[in-house]
């Protein structure tokens, strides 16, 4: 029944979004208003959840009122537009075979991604791909803290007594839906499944919307999202030293091709860092699920405000609509927000018009709040300091760096702005401000991990991709077979590598165990036995049984922290003396304010434990298999 009723609330949500798109786009598919509606409406939701449980909880209260809230919207725009226009809209939807087969694939490819995020098996909880390893457990903490937890205004659930600061909203909705009785699996994938398909539809919308070519369309989804470098000649390097037949190795691959390996070339050993978007970014770091859709909307919302002559009132009309989705962002995703801006101020300059005001002045007006609640804390370290080297070329050189990384990919962007037929003077002049989304990250760090600056790079290869299907469309349809074959050979390289991470995250070789049924045991008798605001302390491991509790950690990984840019080494040390025991204890016991303390395999493995200091003064409230939890504190 849960799964039911998310899925029902999803399609209110997704039908609220699209009714909405009537107000400002007059003329679109009905399948391109449902991938804006999906990604506008559960943003909407999101926020509308988050909204209404800061006064009254994340409870059933809450959870009506939203849903009330939705239908009574819903009902508002189908009077005010009238129901023949919107059922006018559903008659106009038309679909050619070939895009129900590239739409079918596409949805049984997402579907088995997402399906793997969260998986159950008798030995416990596992995940897919390799990568959500690290981050899934960091995520669980957040889920559970707001739908097990109370944890509301948001604090940070690996770092106590520090605000929330995160761009948590993606996690919010994952625990509004399992607070509306779905399991975790559901959760996950309801709201995945629909924000990744819009994802696909938007890009190839605003392919379309800038170069009207629909095999450059068709081609650029699958560019973006299948990206990667030159990593791929590792895969027949590794082939040939190895005795297996080539199906065996494609199911069991050694290696990921897009990062976390070297390529070398003659001498040189470069780095792959160019991650696939699939695998290091829109599985493992969640908010992409609303950052990319995002800014994909509001690209193509610029383009079609100066693309040809449009009357104001249209003009204004969609750039406060761009701004209304740049000002959402910041509690969606921080970096596509801050994006978002850098681009459009030279933007505003290349097509100057009064008309920016509608943007700037609704951009502004909705990320205030959302700015001032992001301020104010600790979070500094290592933000927006120049880098001594190109982004992660490390002592390779830059130019080789990125030849190895994107470098098919730049050749191609670059032949697309250079080359009047494939792209006029205003296509590429509209491009130029996004070529910031490549210059800042490559000089200055956005993060205390500088690898984090692919978070705006993707962006630059967002807004890139429909140039460079432009470009293979027109070897494509060209009338040379040499052409026709270049392109293809372009388009294998292009995404040769990325697929070959896919594949291997769809493998049992990334079939990764994280929880142990001992944990979700664990799990599951905190949640009984102790209180929802209840602060513990555990080894700073990522993956403690404490994240799917839903219980404020006193310090998390410090491997989290650091990329967050949190100072943890003072508290470190404190988490260190207390499980030594003895009267030096004490103090930041009750400075940090301890509820219970975890002494399990990892605390009695990682740190100098006396139990004993624990056992002889505390009331032990859970003992099962190997875990012990004592309440320090009444």
């Amino acid at each position: 029944m849960g799964t039911l009723l998310i899925t029902i609330i999803t399609l209110l949500a997704i039908s609220n979004g699209a009714l909405l798109t009537l107000f400002v786009i007059e003329k679109s598919s009905p399948q391109t208003r449902v991938a804006i509606g999906s990604v506008i409406g559960i943003a909407a939701l999101a926020w509308i959840a988050f909204l209404t449980a800061l006064p009254l909880g994340l409870n059933a209260t809450s959870i009506s009122v939203t849903v009330a809230a939705l239908v009574m919207v819903l009902a508002i725009q189908l009077r005010f537009l009238g129901r023949d226009r919107a059922l006018a809209e559903l008659r106009e939807f038309k679909a050619s075979r070939i895009g129900v087969i590239y739409y079918a694939a596409w949805t049984a490819l997402l579907a088995w991604l997402f399906s793997r995020v969260v998986m159950f098996y008798p030995d416990g909880l596992h995940t897919a791909p390799a990568n959500n390893f690290g981050d899934l457990p960091f995520h669980f903490s957040v889920i559970t803290s707001f739908a097990y937890g109370e944890n509301l205004p948001p604090q940070n659930p690996i770092f106590a007594g520090m605000k929330f600061t995160y761009p948590f909203l993606i996690d919010f909705l994952t625990a509004f839906f399992i607070r509306c009785g779905a399991d975790w699996r559901s959760a996950f994938f309801v709201e995945n499944i629909a924000l990744a398909l819009a994802l696909v539809r938007l890009i190839e919308t605003l392919t379309l919307k800038i170069f009207n070519n629909a095999i450059a369309a068709r081609l650029a989804p699958v560019i973006f999202l299948f990206n990667g470098g030159l990593g791929f000649i590792n895969f027949f390097r590794d082939f040939s030293a190895q005795e297996n037949g080539l199906l065996d190795f494609v199911a069991h691959l050694p290696n990921t091709f897009t990062m976390n390996a070297d390529l070398t070339l003659g001498a040189s050993k470069i780095p792959l860092r160019w991650g696939n978007v699939f695998t290091t970014l829109l599985i493992p770091q969640r908010s992409m699920l609303f950052g990319l859709p995002f800014v994909a909307m509001i690209i193509a919302l610029w383009w079609m405000s100066f693309s040809e002559d449009r009357d104001t009132k249209t003009r204004r009309r969609y750039l406060l609509a761009a701004g209304i989705l740049a000002g959402l962002l910041p509690m969606l995703h921080a970096h596509g927000f801050f994006s978002v801006m850098i681009a459009s101020v030279p933007m505003a300059l290349l097509f100057r018009s009064l008309d920016w005001a509608a943007f700037f002045a609704s951009a502004v007006a909705l990320a205030a709040p959302q700015a001032w609640y992001l301020s104010g804390t600790q979070v500094r370290d290592g933000l927006f300091k120049p880098l001594e080297k190109w982004w992660e070329a490390g002592d390779a050189n830059p130019l080789l760096f990125w030849m190895v990384n994107a470098g098919v990919f730049i050749v191609l962007l670059l032949v697309a702005l250079l080359v009047r037929k494939i792209t006029s003077y205003r296509q590429a002049l509209f491009y130029l401000p996004f070529a910031l989304w490549f210059i800042i990250p490559n000089f200055v760090a956005l993060a205390p991990w500088t690898w984090d600056n692919i978070k705006m790079l993707v962006y630059w290869s967002l807004a890139s991709t429909p140039f460079v299907a432009a470009v293979l469309a027109y070897f494509f349809t060209r009338q040379f077979i040499v052409m026709r074959g270049a392109a293809m050979v372009l388009f294998v390289a292009l995404t040769f590598s990325g697929a070959l991470d896919v594949t291997r995250a769809l493998s049992p070789v990334e079939n990764v165990g994280l929880f142990g049924q001992a944990e979700l045991e664990v799990a599951a008798l905190l949640r009984e036995k102790t209180p929802p605001r209840a602060l513990i302390l555990h080894a700073p491991i990522h993956n403690s049984v404490v994240a799917l509790s839903g219980r404020q950690s006193v310090m998390g990984y410090p491997g989290h922290l650091w990329t967050h840019g949190i100072p943890f080494e003072s508290r470190q040390n404190d988490v260190t003396a207390i499980y030594k025991g003895g009267a030096q204890m004490i103090e930041p016991l009750s400075r940090l304010g301890v509820d219970y303390v975890i002494i399990g395999p990892a605390e009695r493995g990682q740190l100098e434990v006396n139990e004993d200091a624990f056992a002889n003064s505390y009331p032990l409230v859970i003992d099962h298999a190997g875990y012990r939890v004592y309440r320090v504190r009444n």
